[in-house]
């Protein structure tokens, strides 16, 4: 996965401020249009202005009826800010009047992780797989890292995943590493060398994968105290994994995705739902 620096809000893409601008005068025009606002508000969130964009979703909330996206729009900017609390309540009414919401799914088990509760973090990205049309590699990914999170119990059922991810993509190094990593705290040392053997010989002389081909080599040829002390490090080496994958990718959630600006119901696997004027 490569990260992308963000810039701070300041230094934004001139873009958004473009669209900012062009949304100022069409509000001139029709004040109060809660789809208009609903369409800044979201753009100043991803401009990093928060208090706009509750400025702007507070007053899309006070049409009659309140636009059926608020809550969605709503529950991202909650989960960005550090709320995941009501992030959750802002998604679960969304996803009861729109069951099935991809981005929706994948936000809800953000909110799910950043309050410890990873299994059911997992349950929303398993729905979100299966509601996708073309499920990225990711999302196998994110949810063998709730299931590893949700304990060691859950640790076959991540393992699972990874296979089901890796049916689908079967060169994927984050799948490749993630199997290795389960494989290896399972003690099934032969499933960890057949991932190893998938990947290009140049990625197998990285130090990480040296280091997991040593911890394979060591259980194969381990008396029972030496194979416990492996399995222990394996099993510490899987969560130090976990812990910094789910960090990095819940910073990847969170950044800024192009909404749609044509009108219509949101499509059930978008990035978002589109906000409709009146």
């Amino acid at each position: 996965m490569i990260l992308l620096a963000l810039p701070p809000p300041s230094f934004a893409h001139p873009e958004l401020l473009s669209q900012i601008e062009l949304l100022d005068v069409q509000l001139h025009e029709h004040p109060g249009d809660p789809g208009l606002l609903l369409k800044r508000g979201d753009l100043y969130r991803r401009h990093g202005d928060y208090d706009a964009a509750r400025r702007d979703f507070a007053d899309a909330g006070k049409a009659e009826p309140p636009p059926p996206d608020l809550d969605f729009f709503e529950g991202w900017l909650q989960l960005e800010t550090s709320q995941p609390e009501s992030a959750l309540t802002s998604f679960n009414r969304y996803l009861a009047a729109h069951p099935g919401h991809v981005k929706t799914l994948i936000l809800r088990a953000d909110a799910f992780i950043a309050l410890k509760q990873p299994a059911k973090a997992a349950t929303d990205l398993g729905q979100a797989i299966s509601h996708s049309q073309s499920p990225s590699p990711a999302l196998f990914r994110q949810q063998a890292l709730a299931l590893v999170s949700a304990g060691a119990g859950r640790w076959p059922d991540a393992r699972a995943v990874i296979e089901d991810g890796l049916s689908r993509f079967p060169a994927e190094v984050s799948l490749l590493g993630l199997g290795t990593d389960l494989a290896l705290a399972l003690d099934d040392e032969a499933s960890a060398r057949h991932y190893m053997s998938k990947l290009p010989a140049a990625v197998r002389e990285l130090p990480q994968w040296q280091e997991r081909l040593d911890l394979a080599d060591g259980l194969a040829g381990a008396d029972p105290a030496q194979r416990r002390a492996l399995l222990r490090r394996a099993g510490q080496d899987l969560e130090r994994q976990t812990s910094r994958g789910q960090a990095i990718d819940l910073l990847v959630a969170r950044m800024p995705l192009t909404i749609r600006v044509r009108h219509g119901p949101g499509d059930r696997a978008s990035t978002g739902p589109r906000p409709r004027p009146r």
